[in-house]
């Protein structure tokens, strides 16, 4: 399908093109669909189901980054999904946009999705940064911080790192992995798209 270094390269069809979108967007829809699961689960998590944020009001900007970029995530599955629909116009003569049309779309594609994945790292960098701070406030020689029966903790207070902890980084992995998906796909399709030449 892309072979990079073949000079007939740049000799692509319209409708071979279009099945390129029509493949490339249904894997980058089913891929950012299934590794956003997991970040959407855990912003609604988060959002809904712990009251003492909800008594206080106060979002942190952590927060407000993590739905802001699910809301990207969402608008970058939506694109994914209209890569197949533009697929279906670039096939039919009458309805094919304009080449510039085409990589205007695919342009926003990749603004998305590096969009995604520059937010999901940098709430990923500040969170694994707080929790390597709670890390190193144990005492030294402490291996393992577990909840006594009693319900203290072993070491200082605020110290436990909680399944939580790991799922809300698993989150932002997959958030990452999602936006590299979907930039992945867009680059792949934007570079057919520009080594088509008009007939």
């Amino acid at each position: 399908m892309f072979n990079f270094f073949d000079p007939e390269a740049s000799s692509l069809t319209p409708r071979q093109i279009a099945r390129s979108f029509l493949w490339l967007g249904w894997i980058g829809f089913g891929l950012q669909c299934a590794l956003g699961f997991i970040p959407i689960l855990v912003v609604v998590a988060n959002v809904l189901i712990q009251p003492g944020r909800q008594q206080t009001g106060a979002f942190s900007l952590g927060l407000w980054m993590a739905i802001a970029c699910l809301f990207i995530l969402m608008f970058s599955i939506y694109w994914c999904f209209r890569y197949t629909r533009l697929a279906s116009k670039l096939e039919d003569r009458d309805l094919r946009p304009a080449k510039s049309e085409v990589i205007r779309d695919l342009r926003l594609g990749l603004v998305a999705n590096t969009g995604i994945m520059t937010i999901a790292l940098l709430i990923a960098l500040f969170r694994v940064g707080e929790l390597t701070i709670r890390m190193l406030s144990l005492p030294q020689g402490a291996t393992v911080v577990t909840p006594n029966q009693v319900g203290t903790t072993v070491g200082s207070s605020g110290t436990l790192i909680t399944p939580s902890n790991m799922i809300a980084i698993q989150a932002m992995i997959n958030t990452i992995a999602a936006g590299l998906v979907g930039l992945i796909v867009t680059m792949l399709l934007l570079y057919q798209v520009r080594q088509h030449r008009n007939s």
